[in-house]
């Protein structure tokens, strides 16, 4: 009786999300088709809702995120965005910092879920959700700012550090391909803590390249802080149940916290050398 009385709440939260996302499309776009685009959504959760509870809305997220940043680019790029590199790098770096304050969000707000194994509903609704949601926009958000930070900054970080980037991007898809088969196949968790352990393994190698080279103008420490401390805390973690011991809460959340900050930092300096590049073409 539960799940049934409270999973309109969880689908009118999701079809809100959803909505706050569609800003992403053009404005005249938008205004056409946004109302029927979250009306069908809306019909999608219900039925993914009844037939496969949490595993089928992370595995409709994940489609839906998908989806939505394709045909948001191609409806930008048909009203005339020139996507060249500088303003792809450019738009990657925001899209990392959006990523990184969504993936840590959606970590920190889902542990303080009571349940994992319930229905999606009642009193957790709101940290179910919202872990979903962050995660998954923020591994593909990952993605694409990783392909842009090796684009914009491949060539002058040398053969080793342009080798890091592409394994960094490599760690990332694995880790999103993951999360896409966590509702078919025990192996999704795997994936995805190894895909996400070896992005941030090759970041942390690729910030000991950059502080070397001084790849960026500034901060050039960023990368380090945004890849070294996941490692150290699987390995903690790992450390500490061999024990018998358990991490502490607020470690874990200082840890992605940290992360996330280095993300933003590096983000932040993407979009704005790229900013600054693109000024002086003009």
């Amino acid at each position: 009786m539960r799940e049934r009385n409270s999973a309109p709440a969880s689908i009118d939260l999701s079809v809100q999300i959803y909505t706050w996302l569609l800003a992403a499309y053009p404005e005249r776009f938008r205004a056409e088709y946004g109302p029927h685009m979250a009306q069908v959504f809306r019909d999608v959760c219900q039925r993914e809702s009844r037939r496969g509870g949490l595993p089928g809305m992370a595995a409709l997220w994940a489609r839906t995120s998908l989806d939505l940043i394709r045909t948001s680019v191609e409806e930008h790029i048909d009203r005339g965005i020139d996507m060249n590199r500088e303003n792809f790098v450019r738009w990657s770096g925001w899209a990392l910092m959006a990523g990184a304050v969504l993936f840590a969000a959606g970590l920190i707000l889902g542990s303080f879920d009571t349940n994992y194994s319930d229905p999606i509903g009642g009193l957790d609704a709101f940290y179910e959700i919202s872990q979903i949601v962050g995660i998954v926009l923020g591994q593909i958000l990952f993605v694409i700012g990783l392909l842009g930070l090796r684009a914009g900054y491949g060539t002058r970080s040398g053969s080793v550090g342009g080798a890091l980037l592409l394994i960094a991007v490599i760690g990332g898809v694995v880790s999103l391909g993951g999360m896409l088969i966590m509702n078919s196949s025990e192996l999704g968790w795997t994936a995805w803590a190894l895909g996400l352990l070896t992005m941030t393994l090759a970041l942390t190698g690729y910030g000991g390249v950059a502080i070397r080279r001084r790849v960026f103008s500034r901060w050039n420490f960023a990368p380090l802080l945004a890849g070294v401390v996941i490692p150290v805390l699987f390995g903690v973690s790992a450390a500490i149940d061999s024990s018998g011991g358990s991490m502490e809460d607020w470690t874990f959340a200082l840890g992605v916290s940290a992360t996330a900050v280095g993300l933003i930092l590096l983000g932040y300096r993407m979009q704005a050398e790229a900013a600054t590049t693109s000024q002086a073409l003009a």
